[in-house]
C-alpha cells in the first residue's frame, strides 16, 4: 500500500515580510474550527520545538514545559513537551564561562571561530547565535505528547501556597479565613489539600477545546536524575497517550456538549485564543479573538482536593459557560487580585473577577463569576457558575487604544505595605483594633495594573481599587489608566517577574514582549523607567520564568543560592525563558545583576534549538 503524502499546508509563509507578520495571522484566524483539520498528515517533531506559543516551568523548577502550535499545518498536530531544565541551567552557566565548552550539545561547532565571544565586550552580540550558540534541543527532551494544532497559551494550575480563598466564613464567624499555605485555617475556613500533582492547560483553536495534562509536582529540592533513561514524575506528561503518544479524548474540554461535568451541554466557541486562571485556582476564562464571548472553565482542582498516591485524583476539567455581549476581539486576560485584608470586619468578600482585553475595542472589560443559584429566584441544585460582564473601563489614554493585548495586575504594593504593620504591643498600648486598621489600609492599597496595546504601540499603566475616602466607597476593581510607556512595535504580552538587584535582592520588572520588532522591553515600575531593550529572535512570543515567590519579590528579599548546584554561584532565581514563535526556538535571559562580571546581565546567555526558517518561505 502506498503511503499517504503529508497534507499540504493551509498557510504558507512566502518572504521575510510575512514572516513577520505571523502573528497578524495568528490573531485574525479563520471563521470556524472546521479550517483547521489537519488529515492524516505526518506526526509532528517529538523533540524540537515547532512554533511554541507558552512556556511554563515546573513549582520546584527542575522542568520547563513548551507547547507547540503546527501553525503552519505542516503536521497533524501540535505537542506538549517536558525539557531537563536543571541541565539547561548548568549547561548556561557553563556557556557564559565558556562558549565554546565541549560539556555542552553546540550545533555546528566548527562555526563558531576562534573567538566566538570577543572579550565579553558590553557590545557583543545579543542574538544568540555569537556569544550563545545554539544548542542541540533534542539532548534535554525528556517526554512528548502530541494534541490537537494551534494551541494558543499554556498554563500551569496554582500550588497550594499561592491559592487564595474566595468565600468568607459561615454566617456568625467574627472575621474572614486568612491564606494558609497548607492544613486548615481555622474553623469554617477551606482546607488546603497537599497536592501532589498539577495541570497544564492549552486552549486549542484546531478543535476548539481546553487540552489538559496532569504533572507530578516537584519541591525547591527535588533533583532529576542525571541519566534521561531514569524515570522522573514531574517529566512525564499524563493525557492518556495512544501508541503514537497522542492525548486522549478526555483530556480535551469544551468541543463535547455531552461530556462529563457539562451540565449545559455547550460547546466552545471557535477561535480561541488567551486564558487566565482564578485566583482561587478553580476556574479558567478564555477569551475569542473573532467573537463578542469568553467562555468560562472548571479546573477540576479544588482546595480541598488532595491527589490519590496513584495518580491525579481530581475530576476533569470541563466547560461551565459561554458568556455573549462581550467586546469583540477578546486577546489578553487575567484574574482581579482581591486582597482579603481589605474586608476585615465584612460579611461578604468579592467573587473571582478577571479583566479582557480587546484588539478592536479600547475598553477593558470586568467580568466576573457568579454560582447559578444567583442567575434567579430558583435556587439551582447544580454547581453551575456563569460569567457576567459587570462594566467597561476606557483605554482613553492618548491617541488610539483600541488594539490591546496583554495584560498583568502587580499587588506587591500592598503586600510590601502589611510586611512593615507592626504587631499589638500592649507596652506601646498598640492593640488588635489597631493592627486590624492597618492592614485594611494596606489591603485597599491600589494595585498596579499594566496593559500592552498597539496603537499606539506602548506600555499602559494604571491602578485598580483604591483607599476608600469619606466621598467614595472601597471598590476593589475599579480601573484607572493614567500613565503610557512608549514601546516599539508589535506588542503582544506581558510578564510580572523579578530580576536580581546588585545587593542579591529581588527586584520587580514588567517584561514586555514585541513581536514585531523582536525586542523585549524591561520596564522598572517603581523607577517608572524602561531600563532596557533586549534585542530577542524573531517573532518573541512567549516567556516564563524561574520560579519565584511574590511575597518575597515585594519585600526585597535576598535571592537563595540553589542548594542542588553547591558551588557554582546559581541562585534558585537566575533565568528568564523566550519562545521564538518565527523560527521555533527558545532563549535564555541571564537575570542575575548581583554576579562579579555582569556583561551578560539582561543578554541572552543560551539558545535552545536551532533557529528554523518557516517550512513554507
Amino acid at each position: 500500500m502506498a503511503r499517504r503524502a503529508p497534507k499540504k499546508p493551509l498557510l504558507r509563509v512566502a518572504s521575510r515580510a510575512r514572516r513577520a507578520s505571523l502573528l497578524a495571522a495568528l490573531a485574525v484566524g479563520c471563521a470556524s474550527a472546521s479550517c483547521y483539520s489537519t488529515g492524516d498528515g505526518s506526526p509532528p517533531p517529538l523533540r524540537s520545538f515547532y512554533y511554541p506559543v507558552g512556556l511554563q516551568v515546573s513549582a520546584g523548577g527542575t522542568v520547563l514545559y513548551a507547547v507547540n502550535s503546527d501553525f503552519d499545518l505542516q503536521y497533524n498536530g501540535g505537542t506538549l513537551q517536558s525539557y531537563d531544565l536543571a541541565l539547561i541551567r548548568r549547561d548556561a552557566l557553563t556557556l557564559i564561562a565558556d562558549p565554546r565548552s565541549l560539556n555542552v550539545p553546540i550545533l555546528d561547532r566548527d562555526k563558531l571561530g576562534d573567538n566566538p565571544c570577543p572579550a565579553r565586550s558590553p557590545s557583543f552580540p545579543t542574538l544568540g547565535e555569537t556569544c550563545a550558540p545554539p544548542v542541540d534541543s533534542s539532548f534535554y527532551v525528556r517526554d512528548t505528547a502530541v494534541i490537537g494544532a494551534f494551541a494558543t497559551d499554556l498554563l500551569l494550575s496554582h500550588t497550594p501556597s499561592e491559592l487564595v480563598p474566595q468565600s468568607p466564613r459561615p454566617q456568625g464567624e467574627s472575621a474572614i479565613c486568612p491564606s494558609p499555605a497548607f492544613g486548615s485555617a481555622g474553623p469554617g475556613c477551606p482546607t488546603f489539600g497537599p497536592r501532589r500533582f498539577d495541570r497544564l492547560f492549552s486552549p486549542v483553536r484546531g478543535n476548539a477545546s481546553l487540552t489538559w495534562a496532569s504533572i507530578e509536582r516537584d519541591g525547591p529540592d527535588s533533583i532529576a536524575p542525571l541519566d534521561p533513561r531514569v524515570p522522573y514524575g514531574p517529566f512525564a506528561i499524563q493525557c492518556g497517550k495512544d501508541n503514537s503518544g497522542r492525548c486522549d479524548g478526555g483530556h480535551t474540554a469544551g468541543s463535547d456538549p455531552d461530556e462529563a461535568g457539562n451540565t449545559r451541554h455547550i460547546t466552545m466557541p471557535g477561535e480561541p485564543f488567551g486564558a487566565a486562571m482564578s485566583e482561587d485556582g478553580e476556574s479558567i476564562i478564555i477569551t475569542h479573538q473573532n467573537e463578542t464571548k469568553t467562555s468560562l472553565f472548571s479546573t477540576g482542582l479544588t482546595r480541598n482536593d488532595a491527589d490519590s498516591p496513584s495518580g491525579d485524583g481530581a475530576p476533569r476539567p470541563f466547560l461551565q459557560f459561554v458568556l455573549d455581549g462581550v467586546p469583540f476581539g477578546g486577546i489578553g486576560a487575567t484574574a482581579v487580585p482581591h486582597d482579603r485584608d481589605a474586608f476585615l470586619g465584612a460579611t461578604t468578600f468579592p467573587r473571582p473577577a478577571f479583566f479582557q482585553t480587546s484588539r478592536s475595542i479600547p475598553e477593558v472589560s470586568l467580568l466576573r463569576q457568579y454560582p447559578d443559584e444567583f442567575g434567579g429566584n430558583t435556587p439551582s441544585s447544580l454547581h453551575r457558575p456563569f460569567l457576567d460582564r459587570e462594566t467597561g473601563f476606557p483605554v482613553a489614554i492618548g491617541a488610539g487604544g483600541n488594539d490591546s493585548r496583554g495584560i498583568v495586575v502587580d499587588p506587591t504594593p500592598r503586600i510590601r505595605c502589611k510586611a512593615k504593620v507592626l504587631p499589638a504591643d500592649p507596652a506601646k498600648n498598640r492593640t488588635a483594633s489597631d493592627v486590624d486598621r492597618d492592614l485594611q489600609t494596606c489591603g485597599q492599597k491600589p494595585a498596579r495594573v499594566f496593559i500592552a496595546n498597539r496603537s499606539p504601540a506602548s506600555l499602559l499603566v494604571g491602578d485598580v481599587g483604591g483607599e476608600a475616602t469619606a466621598a467614595d466607597a472601597y471598590n476593589p476593581d475599579r480601573l484607572v489608566i493614567h500613565t503610557t510607556i512608549p514601546l516599539s512595535a508589535g506588542p503582544s504580552k506581558l510578564y510580572l517577574a523579578p530580576v536580581v538587584e546588585r545587593d542579591g535582592a529581588y527586584g520587580l520588572r514588567v517584561f514586555a514582549v514585541c513581536f514585531d520588532s523582536a525586542t523585549v522591553f524591561v520596564f522598572n515600575p517603581d523607577t517608572e523607567q524602561v531600563e532596557n531593550v533586549i534585542r530577542v529572535g524573531l517573532g518573541p512570543f512567549a516567556m516564563t520564568f524561574d520560579p519565584f515567590d511574590m511575597n518575597e519579590v515585594a519585600t526585597h528579599a535576598q535571592v537563595a543560592y540553589d542548594p542542588r548546584a553547591a558551588g557554582t554561584g546559581l541562585r534558585r532565581y537566575r533565568f528568564a525563558y523566550l519562545a521564538s514563535f518565527t523560527n521555533s526556538f527558545v532563549q535564555v535571559i541571564d537575570l542575575d545583576n548581583a554576579q562579579v562580571d555582569r556583561s551578560t546581565f539582561e543578554r541572552i546567555v543560551f539558545t535552545l534549538g536551532r533557529p528554523q526558517t518557516p517550512k513554507g518561505s
